[in-house]
């Protein structure tokens, strides 16, 4: 059993059995389109969480690197009918690049600043968005077919579950190794005490630019699933609403927590549809938003581990508690 320690076989188990779920338990479209966004957002979040909760950069304007890759990705497909992977591949590298230069204005700002500029590149990508006609057709938006790999189309939602699954597990299992290399200690410190990881030799640009670009990318291979699973895209998905929403899946779910990105994406996803099935609720609008910044300074306060130091503390006590009967029975039997 000692091979079920690895966060690598972790994370495939369980993908396995939301994949089995998906594809034997009949559900309705509207949960599985529900389950492929907590998916295609929890990639997203989890190159957020690469960038705030171990780099200690904030970014209020990553949705306009998931519109970047949503538009490269429809630009490749449409206009020089190259195959979705392909489409998948430039998704993110053409944010990544994009990503290294904000790289190059977080060198020069921190905290507030930092926040400000993040913000105001989001609302400049979204009105390049609107503007650029040739590009991503403005307010008329684009469509693309449904994604096909090696001549297989995945025209059903079971089946582009199993999709994104694959894509979120194998980024989740390239982050969580990269984070216990030397780049993810070099992070971490950086986070902590900059002037301590400077005296440590740690290269604040080469570091900085890393976050960013990482980042970026995660974002842009998100905003091509996310294009690929609507079929459809433009300008208005790209706004500030979803920068915040991706800062809420990380503070909500974990900080420095691969699985809290997982859990803060379900989070914001579900919580939504959960609130509209309460009556008292319903009529209230955007009341998800109202709840999500409260929820927010809740867990700052009382949970600085989000969703998943729950689990955590749960874990622990159970296996203290475990330990303690195990105490006991051996000072009985001694006795």
């Amino acid at each position: 059993m000692r091979f079920l320690k690895s966060k690598s076989i972790q994370y495939c188990l369980v993908a396995l059995i939301a994949i089995l779920i998906v594809q034997l338990v009949p559900l309705r479209q509207s949960i599985l389109t529900l389950l492929n966004l907590v998916a295609v957002y929890a990639i997203a979040a989890i190159g957020y969480n690469i960038l705030l909760g171990y780099a200690g950069q904030i970014s209020l304007g990553h949705a306009a690197f998931m519109g970047l890759g949503a538009y490269c990705a429809a630009f490749i497909v449409n206009q020089f009918n190259l195959p979705f992977l392909v489409a998948l591949i430039v998704s993110g590298v053409i944010p990544m690049l994009v990503g290294l230069l904000l790289g190059l204005v977080a060198l020069r700002l921190e905290g507030f600043y930092l926040a400000i500029a993040t913000a105001g590149f989001g609302l400049a990508g979204q009105q390049i968005f609107r503007e650029w006609i040739a590009f991503t057709n403005g307010f008329g938006g684009v469509k693309v077919s449904y994604a096909t790999i090696f001549g297989y189309q995945f025209r059903t939602r079971q089946d582009y579950f199993m999709l994104v699954v694959i894509i979120l597990v194998i980024l989740a299992i390239f982050s969580a190794n990269l984070l216990k290399s030397k780049t993810g200690r070099a992070l971490i410190a950086m986070r902590d005490s900059v002037p301590a990881a400077q005296a440590m030799g740690v290269s604040l640009f080469r570091q900085k630019l890393f976050a960013f670009a990482l980042s970026a990318f995660c974002a842009g291979i998100s905003g091509c699933l996310y294009l690929h699973l609507l079929r459809f895209s433009d300008p208005s998905m790209w706004g500030s609403g979803l920068s915040m929403n991706l800062l809420a899946m990380v503070v909500i779910g974990g900080l420095a927590s691969i699985g809290g990105s997982i859990c803060g994406a379900a989070y914001i996803v579900l919580l939504p549809e959960i609130l509209k099935s309460i009556p008292l609720f319903f009529e209230i609008k955007n009341f998800s938003y109202i709840f999500n910044g409260i929820f927010i300074i809740v867990v700052m306060v009382s949970l600085p581990r989000g969703i998943v130091g729950i689990f955590q503390l749960v874990k622990y006590l159970f296996f203290k508690f475990k330990s303690n009967r195990i105490k006991a029975t051996s000072m009985q039997g001694g006795e």
